[in-house]
């Protein structure tokens, strides 16, 4: 069974489609002002592409998904490859874990960028030790180097005081990765998110180096749980 996918995660997605709505039009607005070199993109952990704006989609030549979840390929489908087809661009899915041959999958793709959608968040889910999932994260990015790459992922995730999102949800803020008031930063966003409790590291906060432009984005999982969203973009 996939811990942080498969039949569970597509049916609360699928019924989450008005509640997510703000999350998805901030997730849209923030890769339209990304401007991929590559005309070929590698989405890795694309599972259906439930919050990923086929428009953006539209913008590459060739767009190639990989999921371990045999269900995400035919949903991506359904979703996203009439689009992708009225505007010329190639779409090839395939199951199985990218990630486990990820120099070689690489290596058949030189000039494709590479993006992680909601994946690498994902692997403090997979090992039970959370040391094993941060220096897995750590590995992939570090095989990034010297490519053109982008992701969304969770920073942490938790319990909220509200319903969300409400009239006074945050809007995505865009901002300086490792800028010296980083702290109070967190802070004052978790304040308007409304967290309570404890929350959960998804141990991304060194995926982007510093000085990196990233967004932060609010996504109301549940309507009294919330994760913190950040997206950005390298190029080398």
């Amino acid at each position: 069974m996939n811990p942080s996918g498969g039949l569970q995660w597509h049916w609360r997605a699928w019924r989450s489609q008005a509640l997510w709505r703000p999350t998805c039009e901030q997730i849209s607005t923030s890769l339209a002002q990304l401007a991929p070199a590559s005309s070929e993109l590698l989405l890795i952990g694309a599972s259906a592409g439930w919050m990923m704006p086929s428009r953006w989609l539209q913008g590459f030549a060739k767009v190639t998904t990989w999921d371990i979840d045999p269900l995400a390929a035919p949903l991506f489908r359904w979703r996203h490859a009439a689009a992708l087809k009225a505007s010329g661009s190639e779409l090839v899915c395939r199951t199985g874990d990218a990630l486990a041959g990820f120099g070689q999958l690489l290596g058949k793709h030189p000039d494709a960028c590479i993006f992680f959608d909601n994946v690498l968040g994902q692997y403090r889910f997979h090992f039970k030790n959370p040391e094993q999932a941060a220096q897995k994260i750590d590995r992939v990015v570090r095989s990034l180097r010297g490519r053109e790459w982008g992701a969304l992922h969770e920073v942490c995730s938790g319990p909220v005081t509200r319903r969300c999102p409400g009239a006074s949800w945050p809007a995505m803020r865009r901002r300086v990765q490792g800028s010296p008031d980083s702290a109070a930063f967190a802070q004052d966003w978790l304040t308007q998110l409304g967290a309570k409790g404890a929350w959960l590291d998804h141990l991304t906060s060194t995926v982007f180096e510093k000085d990196t432009v990233v967004s932060h984005i609010a996504w109301p999982f549940k309507p009294d749980y919330c994760h913190w969203l950040q997206i950005g973009w390298v190029r080398h």
